[in-house]
Parts: structure tokens; sequence; C-alpha cells
């Protein structure tokens, strides 16, 4: 459970039209008190749209296979709020939570500060790491350039595919957008960034030479070339001095899925290999060994293997038309059968239009008990085939109606689904 103190903080996350207006002052001004925790702190520092999660566990598994104490700040969580601040994989504890939590309460009120929700966590993350690890990865949590995350002073700044999503606080366009993931550049600070459209690379560049700073492109400095879908082998070069000497890695094997994580890989890759040239100690085994032992919950994850059920978080459409292209490519002898739910504020009409080119199935709709739960109307429901449930026992014996040997179960559109399957694939056995 949640330290009360924690509860009653302002939480964007739990808001569908009234976000929060946010400045960084409140926790720059809190930190401050705190003796200034991540000014202490060597980190890899990383925004973007989607494939921020994945790249981050794969910058700390490198690194933690290199033999250095990593912390891992990530949100949002599955099941549990520990699950953001790890260290070298361990959850942080209920009462380290509790302990942080009361030093920030009593903080607060001394000094009236009110702290957003993910100001506290990302402050509890920071005093939690500062001398505990020997490096962090921290990615953001909304946008970069208003984030709370944006007091780190990175090593490297990370920046990963950047779509559409968040528009009603990050902007409607392209360019707004990546404006605001642009926001994490530092000055004279080195960038890595994957492929990107060309309205958010132009954006980008200006950002970086406004800052001094070098920044280096999937598709350009840094390439990848996919061998094998199914397992995912590939191989990845990195054409700059900055990578140091050796920058070529051949059949590499990874233990995910899908070839936007070889993407993601290369974007990690190209991270570590720059610190590599700055005298840290990473082995090119380390690498290889980092990617093939990966397990990242929550993306394109298996959960039961008869009747065969996956999840995954992909909560916008690029995310989706990567999770359905890589499992329709994955998975050709099975027919899918959804099961989605959507926040209110997310493209819901463009997902469910991707949704409909990889199934001729109804849609299974499970409406949350969560505020924040999209609810379809009546035109919607038919437009797309939507089968809407409000009730989990009813919507599990429905789906088991349906279950045959070669159907797979996809539950996916938005994390807040992850608790639930669980119980459904004990249902389903």
């Amino acid at each position: 459970m949640l330290h009360q103190f924690l509860k009653n903080l302002s939480n964007n996350e739990l808001q569908s039209t009234h976000f929060i207006n946010y400045t960084p002052d409140t926790i720059v001004a809190i930190l401050h008190h705190l003796d200034n925790p991540h000014k202490k702190l060597k980190c890899i520092h990383i925004a973007g749209t989607n494939g921020k999660g994945s790249t981050a566990y794969m910058i700390a598994n490198i690194l933690q296979h290199s033999g250095y104490i990593v912390g891992l700040y990530t949100s949002p969580h599955l099941l549990r709020y520990n699950e953001r601040i790890t260290i070298n994989g361990i959850e942080i504890s209920d009462e380290e939570i509790s302990r942080y939590s009361d030093m920030l309460e009593t903080l607060c009120n001394k000094y009236h500060y009110t702290p957003t929700f993910f100001d506290a966590f990302t402050i509890i993350a920071l005093l939690h790491f500062q001398h505990n690890v020997d490096i962090a990865v921290i990615e953001t949590g909304l946008g970069g350039r208003l984030d709370s995350t944006n007091v780190v002073m990175p090593l490297v700044s990370v920046i990963t595919p950047i779509s559409y999503d968040h528009m009603a606080i990050l902007g409607t366009s392209l360019e707004q957008i990546a404006y605001q993931k642009a926001g994490i550049i530092k000055s004279g600070i080195p960038v890595v960034s994957a492929a990107q459209k060309s309205e958010a690379i132009n954006v980008l560049k200006e950002e970086a030479q406004a800052k001094h700073s070098n920044i280096y492109f999937v598709d350009n400095e840094i390439s990848y070339t996919i061998k094998s879908k199914n397992p995912l082998i590939f191989d990845v070069v990195c054409n700059h001095p900055i990578f140091g000497d050796n920058h070529t890695f051949n059949d590499i094997h990874c233990s995910l899925t899908g070839d936007f994580q070889a993407e993601n890989a290369s974007v990690a890759i190209a991270t570590t290999l720059i610190l590599k040239n700055n005298k840290w100690a990473i082995a090119p085994a380390s690498i290889y060994q980092a990617m093939s032992s990966l397990r990242i919950p929550g993306r394109c994850e298996m959960l039961c293997n008869k009747p065969l059920v996956l999840f995954d978080c992909a909560h916008n459409p690029q995310a989706l038309e990567y999770t359905l292209s890589n499992i329709s490519s994955t998975y050709l002898d099975y027919d899918i059968v959804f099961c989605v739910s959507f926040m209110k504020d997310k493209d819901i009409n463009t997902m469910l239009k991707i949704i409909q080119r990889f199934t001729t199935n109804k849609i299974y709709y499970y409406q949350l008990p969560d505020t924040r739960c999209y609810q379809p109307d009546d035109k919607t429901k038919q437009l797309y085939s939507l089968t809407v449930f409000d009730d989990f026992d009813l919507l599990v014996s429905d789906i088991k109606i349906n279950v045959t040997s070669n159907v797979l179960i996809l539950f996916t559109g938005t994390f807040r689904l992850y608790p639930y399957i669980h119980s459904i694939c004990r249902m389903l056995q």
C-alpha cells in the first residue's frame, strides 16, 4: 500500500482530461533541501514516445552484465509501484518508500511545498539511488522538457521513436511533441536517437545545435540489419569515433521478438559504447549476454501457454502497429482474438482501425473499473464489432467459449489490463 502522503498528491496518471499544469520549480526546490541527490548521480536519461522502457531495460542489463550496480527508474508499473525503482532488478521495499515519504511529508509541511505524485516518486528514486548505485538509467514520465526527471545531468541523453501520444499535454503536431522530448538534451552532452520522422529530426537537431551537443541517429551513424525474426538475430554497426574502435556486433541474439526491438537494442548498444569509450568497463561479451538474457514484463509477454495468451502494453497507434505486425509474423498459424481496453485520452479510433486489419473476429472490450477508462458508445461498438464487458467473470466465460487450439488471445491497449490477466489465465485453464 502507498504511503498516505503519496496518495494525497496530485497525479496526472489518474487524469483523463484535466491535467495538472506543471513546472519543475517545486521538485528543484525540494531537492535543494535534500542536498541535491541528483547532482551526485551518474545516469543515462531517456525520453521518447515508444520503446523507452525496453531501451531502458536493455541499457541497464548491459551495464549490470558489465559488473556495475545499476539503478533503473521506469513508469508506469504493472502490479506494484515498487517496480518503478529497482537496483540490479531488486525492487525498492515498502519500508524504504515509507521512510522516504515521511521525510518528504515533513519537508513539504515545513516549507508548504505541493509536489505532484511523480515529483515525489522521482525524488524517492533519486534518494534511493544516490549512495547505492554506480549508475542509474532514468526514464522520463511524460514528455521531457518539463518532466520531473529532467533535473538530472546525464552522461548520455537518449531519445526513442517519437510519435503521437499524450497530445492534450505535449501538443498536436509531431514538431510540438518532439520539442518536449528534446528538452532532455543538455549542454555538451551526447545524444543517441532512434530513427525519427523528418519533422522530429529537424527539431532534435535544432535543440542539439543550440545546446552544443552532438546527436547520433539510427539510419545515420548507427545501423542495424535483421538476419532472423524468430528468434530475433541482428547485426549492429556504430560508425563514429565517439563509439570507439569495437563498434561492430554481428549475430546478436535477442530474447525479445519484434523488428522494433532490434532498433531499441541498437540505441542501447550505441549508448553503452559511448560510456565504454569514456573508460567504463563494458566488454562486447556483456552486450551479447545482456541481449540474450533480457526479460521485460509487459512487452509481448507470454502469460499462458494453453491457451496461448499474450500481453503487450501498446497504448498508441505506432506501438500497436509494431506489436501486431510482430505477432502476426511470429505466430503465423494462430487466429488472434483481441481483448482490449483504452484510456480516454488515447487515439482510440485509429487503434481500433489497426486492430480490425488483423482480425475478423469480434473484439472484446473490458470496461476497467477506472475513471480514466474509455467507455465505447453504441456507434463505436457497431463500427468496430466491439463486445463490451464490465463484468470480469462474464468476460472470461465468453472468451472461453471461443478458445480453440489455434487461437492466440492478445490483451493490449493499456498497462492497466495487466493485473487482471493472470486471473484470466487461471480461469481459462
